[in-house]
């Protein structure tokens, strides 16, 4: 393997360091100590081209020519339009203007270019911590931030090494070096030091003389005055640098673009000292964990925990919840606290993505979810299952898959279920086991923790899309056609009872929420649910929510309570998330009694499964009716049943669109309008079409009556290869 290349990164925090001058003269020095190939890229874009001034060099091939070709280019392309200076260093300078316009990714992408055709790169990045300046930083084994001993340019040069902090550069990667310093300018290099935070490296003495001539004569001081004292200062950093193999020893961590990579435990390499560990299992028996030392822990999850637990230390998390500063605000100030903790203990990560990762994860666990957060804010994810702290499973495309998030300990997954559930005022515990919730976005949650979980607290999450899906999202899903569509829309909007009946995670509330969204604007709405899902857009929308037992088992307000109560409220419309109780008796009753258009979702496998739970739902009311008086309440109520299903690929689809179209002897009929007929599967994809079986519904003088308008031939009769079952069922 190849000796990687050493790329060294000038910077300051404002002009007028002596960051160009260095940055050339540190060049010049490196290529005399190393014979080597040595490289000198300008990217300062308001410097207009001083590193090509200082070394006197004339018009030539800018970094800004080959911005825009920077993915066709190869390195041996690049080659011969590198200039070189007589001293044998090539350049790649800046076009002699300000404000040039360089796109950060291509410029990413030529320093890559750059890295065969030599053996050290000197960046000279600009001030500031940009997008410009972050490619170079990156990729470079050595940050050199230079300062003076000015009091307003050490102030300026600590927040300049803070944002550096907070971008997770590692502090051995950042060098200070303090530019033109005289021992009797009145400031001390312990003061100095407690401005920056920081050892300075290296101190480099006052050289305006030098640089003076350097800049009349067009040739940089370590040429032109070789003898001078800060010509040798210059020569013996870069020696030391070489001899010591502080270069060498940077770059080995390069990966082949110059970015640090995530080898050797995920970027993480060592072991925290005893002391530490110690720390770390105190920790874990004060929150709560079950965890012994046994039970060890990787390097990664161990640095987290005893961040956590130095956090817990400096700022107050659970006061800091309550205050009213902005989400952002308050994660920035944490994630900056956890960054300064990480540069104290975590000096055996070696890596910057590994760094932001780390402190990701802390901030996460400390104000989010953990490990959720990132599986949450994926939008491919539908649905997050933990089985247990290290088992995290998520649902993409209907297809369940197993991912490397884990949780450090139960304690932390017991600490993200009550984050969730205490903002809506529920509880979970050894007497309250099981709890319903949801999140600020509407997902719904469900935890379960020992003695009923065997293995620890456990967490399914079902995701809402942030936009609530509209008609014309299923169409395109292929869930329905625009034609059935355009008819439960005329259903919705005929103030139809309709019953939407399906399995667990085949989508019924979402087509809840989507038919619900055909309801007129100027009609009262009214919602219960058990946990809040329903995104309605209507402006006259009241939700109402089922309240659990309080400590002492009383105060429990129930679905079939809120149902109840939604009839004293003059509702237009009643919305009901799902029947699964006693509630389905006072469902029907308003169905029958002047609230219709009411709209409820059931769990069953097919329309006639769904009438017969719900007919078993009414008998858990415990009222004494003889099943007939129930059916024809049923029939009477409900005129439309949707069956949803999610098929064996994982696509949801609405299987059936069915009408009751009455009492035959003591059964009920239904009778199919539209139904999905499955013919096959190819590459694991279901192969079906939807048909419309022919059948008119009784009610469409009603829609007629009411100036619904249905296209043309909607009810027509699909052609199929088997003949579609006619008769009632």
């Amino acid at each position: 393997m190849a000796d990687p290349v050493r790329i060294v990164a000038v910077t300051g925090a404002r002009d007028g360091v002596g960051r160009t001058t260095f940055a050339v003269n540190a060049a010049l020095s490196l290529l005399k100590e190393t014979r080597g190939r040595v490289l000198l890229v300008d990217l300062d874009r308001e410097s207009c081209g001083d590193c090509a001034s200082l070394l006197g060099m004339g018009p030539t091939k800018t970094l800004a020519d080959f911005v825009p070709y920077a993915d066709q280019l190869t390195a041996a392309q690049l080659r011969p339009y590198i200039s070189s200076h007589p001293a044998g260093m090539g350049v790649l300078p800046l076009a002699p203007e300000p404000g040039a316009d360089l796109d950060p990714a291509a410029v990413g992408k030529l320093l890559d270019l750059l890295r065969p055709l030599c053996d050290y790169v000197v960046v000279d990045a600009g001030v500031w911590v940009n997008d410009l300046s972050v490619q170079a930083f990156e990729r470079a084994a050595a940050l050199f931030v230079l300062t003076t001993a000015d009091l307003a340019v050490l102030n300026h040069s600590r927040r300049f090494l803070d944002q550096l902090q907070a971008l997770q550069f590692p502090r051995e990667q950042v060098k200070v070096l303090l530019n033109a310093y005289d021992p009797a300018c009145g400031v001390p290099l312990d003061l100095v030091t407690r401005k920056l935070g920081r050892k300075v490296m290296v101190t480099l003495g006052d050289a305006v003389e030098e640089t003076r001539r350097a800049a009349l004569s067009g040739k940089p001081f370590v040429l032109a005055q070789p003898r001078a004292r800060i010509s040798r200062t210059y020569d013996e950093l870069m020696r030391k640098l070489v001899e010591l193999g502080t270069l060498d020893q940077l770059a080995q961590r390069a990966g082949p673009t110059g970015r640090v990579g995530l080898g050797g435990g995920r970027g993480i390499v060592g072991v925290l000292d005893d002391s530490a560990m110690a720390e770390i299992e105190s920790f874990r028996k004060q929150r709560g964990s079950k965890a012994s030392a046994a039970d060890q822990l990787d390097a990664r999850s161990a640095t987290k925990m005893l961040i956590h637990k130095r956090l817990l230390e400096v700022m107050d998390l659970k006061s800091l919840d309550a205050e009213a500063d902005a989400d952002e605000a308050l994660r920035r100030r944490v994630f900056e606290a956890a960054a300064r903790i990480l540069d104290e203990v975590g000096g055996h990560i070696t890596d910057r993505a590994a760094r932001q990762a780390v402190v990701k994860e802390v901030v996460d666990e400390a104000l989010g979810l953990g490990p959720l957060e990132d599986l949450l804010a994926d939008d491919r994810v539908t649905e997050v299952m933990v089985n247990r702290r290290d088992q995290i499973y998520v649902e993409i495309e209907g297809r369940l898959r197993p991912t490397p998030a884990t949780f450090t300990d139960d304690a932390q997954l017991l600490a993200v279920i009550e984050r969730i559930v205490a903002p809506i005022g529920r509880r979970i515990d050894e007497k309250s086991p099981m709890v319903d919730a949801r999140l600020p976005d509407g997902s719904r949650v469900n935890a379960v923790i020992p003695p009923l979980s065997i293995d620890g607290p456990a967490i399914t999450i079902r995701k809402f899309s942030r936009e609530p899906f509209t008609v014309d999202d299923l169409v395109r899903f292929d869930t329905l056609t625009a034609e059935m569509a355009d008819f439960l829309r005329a259903c919705v909007q005929a103030r139809l009872n309709i019953l939407i009946s399906g399995g667990t995670g085949s989508g019924k509330t979402t087509l809840l929420n989507v038919l619900s969204s055909f309801i007129p604007d100027d009609e009262r709405i009214l919602t219960v649910e058990d946990s809040a899902e329903l995104k309605l857009t209507q402006p006259h929308v009241l939700r109402l929510e089922t309240r659990p037992p309080n400590i002492e088992g009383v105060g429990a307000i129930t679905i079939r309570d809120l149902v109840r109560n939604t009839l004293r409220m003059r509702p237009d419309r009643i919305v009901v998330g799902e029947c699964r109780g006693a509630e389905a008796v006072d469902m029907l009753q308003a169905m029958n009694t002047g609230h219709d258009g009411s709209l409820t979702t059931i769990h069953s496998n097919s329309p006639r499964d769904g009438l017969r739970r719900l007919e078993t739902l009414v008998m858990f009311a415990g009222l004494e009716l003889p099943s007939r008086a129930i059916r024809e309440q049923i029939a009477s109520a409900v005129h439309v049943v949707v069956q949803q299903a999610r098929l064996s690929d994982g696509s949801r689809k609405i299987t059936q669109i069915s009408e009751i179209t009455g009492m035959e002897g003591a059964a009920i009929t239904l009778q199919d309008i539209f139904e999905f007929r499955q013919e096959g599967v190819s590459d694991g994809k279901v192969q079906g079409r939807f048909i419309s079986t022919g059948f008119v519904p009784r009610f469409v003088h009603d829609l007629d009556a009411r100036g619904i308008a249905l296209p043309q031939g909607i009810f027509a009769e699909s052609p199929s290869r088997a003949p579609i079952p006619r008769g009632r069922r």
